[in-house]
């Protein structure tokens, strides 16, 4: 009987020890979630005009040239980074391509996150009247046509 008691109380000693380091166990650290991917880059103005500001705006947007106009277009930009590449593609009604020209994105002021990228082209002689459009790429993905149509 003796053995029996003792045999009963070694296991129930045993199995409490067993809750106890089940319990002292550490807790598993836990690992905070990884921060929020940076905003994609986007395209959120694209101005054409005749004029151009000193802050690189288009002044007076509009969508009809004359035939001596030189042709001003400001793409307004955000979440970009230094290196970023926009491309303005310009074509004639025919699908002829007038100009393409591309400009490396400066990098972003911090307190200001928007960057404005300033094209235009012009020519020595008229341009033929008729409907245009330019194309706005940014890192090779369209981001936004604008037409336009010069007249006599």
């Amino acid at each position: 009987m003796r053995f029996r008691t003792l045999l009963l109380a070694t296991l129930a000693l045993s199995a409490i020890a067993a809750c106890k380091k089940k319990e002292e166990a550490p807790a598993a650290a836990v690992t905070p979630p990884p921060p929020p991917p940076p905003p994609a880059p986007t395209v959120s103005s694209i101005e054409l005009g005749k004029h151009i500001g000193p802050n690189k705006r288009v002044t007076d947007t509009t969508s009809t040239f004359g035939v001596r106009d030189t042709l001003y277009l400001a793409v307004l930009s955000e979440n970009t980074t230094a290196g970023s590449s926009l491309v303005a593609k310009w074509t004639f009604q025919t699908g002829q391509t007038v100009d393409s020209a591309s400009q490396v994105i400066a990098a972003p002021d911090a307190a200001n996150p928007v960057t404005v990228t300033e094209f235009h082209i012009s020519k020595k002689t008229a341009w033929p009247a008729g409907k245009y459009k330019v194309e706005v790429m940014l890192d090779g993905a369209s981001k936004g046509v604008r037409d336009f149509e010069i007249k006599k």
